[in-house]
């Protein structure tokens, strides 16, 4: 049986978009629903479908099965297109701009035991005060807090230590 041949409408079809919608509205509204469609992109997938019906009105014979049927395709084709989206979000140079290149382990090793020799000549308040505040990046608040003393004292002792690891790093350049 060739498909060529247009359905004759019965007395349940009807002749025009606009009846269909209103006769099928009810289940379209269950279907994007269902799918939990944002109400901006759900008008565009429904204009869509609408469109693909009109296309191909004279070959569909259950014209409300079509619409319906088409509809939950798009609506799933929806998510499927936002799922690639977020994986595909960002481009090589933004990622970069992101997360920038870390500095080789050797590198930081060497950093990291030059500041612990750096560190040793403060005494426990300030070890303690510049670790919250520059270590764990904790506000002057946050470190008044966590060591009981008040938010001021806190940054008059951060700045105490600071300048002592400086000149700690001034007289012995090397860090040994």
């Amino acid at each position: 049986m060739a498909v060529t041949e247009s359905a004759a409408p019965t007395s349940d079809t009807p002749e025009t978009l606009e009846a269909l919608l209103d006769k099928v509205r009810p289940r379209l509204k269950q279907v994007l629903k269902k799918y939990d469609i944002p109400f901006q992109d759900a008008e565009d997938l429904l204009q869509e479908a609408c469109l693909d019906l009109l296309r191909k009105w004279d070959t569909v014979r259950s014209k409300d099965a079509w619409l319906v049927g088409t509809l939950r395709f798009k609506c799933a084709d929806y998510w499927k297109g936002r799922r690639t989206e977020r994986v595909q979000g960002f481009d090589p140079p933004e990622l970069n701009e992101i997360s920038p290149p870390q500095a080789p382990e050797q590198e930081r090793t060497e950093v990291l035991h030059d500041l612990r020799h750096l560190v040793r000549g403060l005494d426990d308040r300030h070890l303690a005060i510049v670790y919250f505040r520059f270590g764990l990046g904790l506000s002057s608040d946050e470190v008044a807090l966590r060591l009981g003393y008040r938010s001021s004292s806190v940054r008059k002792l951060a700045a105490r230590g600071l300048a002592r690891l400086q000149r700690s790093a001034a007289d012995d350049p090397t860090g040994r």
